[in-house]
Formats: C-alpha cells, sequence, structure tokens
C-alpha cells in the first residue's frame, strides 16, 4: 500500500515535497512524545522485527511510516501477529536499522561498509530526508571518508599483525602518523613491513582535514574501536604537523568472542 492511499500530503507530481522534507529533517523536537499511553508498533522489514512507537514515526510526518501511521490513517492499516500490531514490509531488514535510526535520532548515518546504491533505495522508499549535496561538497566529503576509512585499514593490519605475533592472545600497540602541511605523512607501527604508503592517496588533504575535522575523527575512531586511544601533538611555525598515536589495548574476551562466533 503505497503513501499516497494514506494521505494526501503530496506534490502534484505525486512524490513528497523535496523542500519541506528537508525542512522536517532540520527541526528539532522540543516536545517529545509522551510514551505512556503510545502504541507499541511492531514492523516486520524481510522478516526482521523492530519494535517502535507509534509517535517515534509520526514525528516525522512527511516520511512514508509517518504518513501511514498517522491517527487519521488507522481505520486503513491492516495489523497481523497476535497482538495486532505487526506490519509487514518486503524490503531489506538489514538496512532498516539505518531507517529506524533516523526516526529515533534525526540522523541517518551509513557506514563506509555499506552500499550506497542499495541504501539509497531504501531511503527513497521510505522517504527519509538527506541533506542535498553540491558536486563539490560530494568532492570534499570523498575526501574525508577516505582519510577515515584509511585510519580503519590502518587499525585493522595492525591489530591482524599483532594477533598473529601474539598467538591469537591480547596484545598492546601503538601507531604514531605525522601529517604534515606540505602534503607528506610517515607512519610507524612496528610491523615487519613498511607502512609507509598507507595514507598515500589521503596524504595530500590529511593536514588540513585534521585541522577541520580532527575532533570529529577522533571520536568516530574510539566509539568504533573501544580498545583504542588517541592522542595528538599539533604544531605551527615554519614547519606545521599533527601527530597523531593511537594505541590499542586489547584482551582475548574467550566468552565474549564465542558467542558472537559462527559456533554459538
Amino acid at each position: 500500500m503505497s503513501a499516497m492511499e494514506f494521505d494526501q500530503n503530496f506534490d502534484s507530481s505525486g512524490g513528497f515535497n523535496k523542500t519541506s522534507l528537508i525542512n522536517s529533517h532540520n527541526n528539532i523536537n522540543l516536545n517529545p512524545p509522551n510514551f505512556e499511553n503510545d502504541d507499541v508498533i511492531t514492523l516486520n522489514v524481510g522478516g526482521i522485527k523492530y519494535e517502535t512507537y507509534r509517535s517515534t514515526l509520526t514525528s516525522y510526518p512527511e516520511t512514508f511510516l509517518g504518513t501511514m501511521f498517522k491517527e487519521r490513517n488507522k481505520d486503513l492499516l491492516i495489523p497481523r501477529g497476535k497482538n495486532k500490531n505487526e506490519y509487514f514490509f518486503d524490503r531489506s531488514g538489514e538496512l532498516f536499522k539505518y531507517i529506524i535510526q533516523f526516526y529515533r535520532t534525526g540522523k541517518v548515518i551509513i557506514p563506509p561498509e555499506v552500499d550506497t546504491k542499495e541504501m539509497e533505495i531504501e531511503l527513497d522508499f521510505f522517504q527519509i530526508p538527506r541533506p542535498i549535496s553540491s558536486t563539490i561538497d560530494k568532492i570534499a566529503i570523498s575526501k574525508v571518508n577516505e582519510l577515515v576509512n584509511t585510519f580503519k585499514d590502518l587499525i585493522k593490519e595492525v591489530a591482524e599483525y599483532y594477533m598473529r605475533k601474539n598467538s591469537f592472545r591480547g596484545f598492546e600497540a601503538e601507531i604514531d602518523i605525522c601529517f604534515l602541511d606540505n602534503g607528506q605523512a610517515t607512519v610507524k607501527a612496528g610491523l615487519d613491513n613498511t607502512l609507509t604508503d598507507a595514507f598515500e592517496s589521503s596524504k595530500h588533504y590529511a593536514y588540513n582535514i585534521m585541522s577541520v575535522y580532527k575532533n570529529e575523527i577522533k571520536k568516530c575512531l574510539e566509539a568504533e574501536y573501544p580498545e583504542l586511544t588517541w592522542t595528538d601533538d599539533h604544531k605551527v611555525g615554519s614547519v606545521q604537523y599533527y601527530k597523531i598515536k593511537l594505541t590499542i589495548r586489547w584482551n582475548l574476551d574467550y566468552d565474549k568472542i564465542l558467542s558472537s562466533s559462527c559456533m554459538s
């Protein structure tokens, strides 16, 4: 059933008004709903079930689900399940977790490992707004993503090396990175092989990106890798640079690894 059948809040082309979508995305709800008397909705997306409140969905009324679950459209819905609160969508259940996160946080956050084209299809289906970027914006975004992903690839390579070296036991490793304002970069991590070229594709932008987004990159990496600690030093003068030290302390948690593996 399309959103058109639930509501007539559309433009002349039969689609959602893009301007109002962006505006609704930027508005912050200063009056959170009272969940005490709220309906709990079960969304069965491709066989994966997500539970949320009706008001969580309707807080973005111009999206597909926000329109569908408006009070005025209750009589048009055909719920399933023993509690008569379940609705099935023949879409990607795995990708839907990023959709539901939008309703809960107001942000569309897509990890780099997720296929962009597949995600765009799901965002379009559920009419989720996202900021519109110019072509030049997209170049800048790709450079930032490239630098962050290089950090992640480097952490992965170092972690795998020390896991092998320590026979899959706990380890402590340090990665020393230096970005110069002339576009050079150096990396030291105590590996047998050199890591000099680790930032080869991103080193020309690295110093400048760090000058703008250093704190955000630090927060991103420490959130994704709880075992990692980031410290840095910034020198300004005739020679300008950022020195970053990444310290990884990892201990094997036998039960955690076992319970999260395919053997559980």
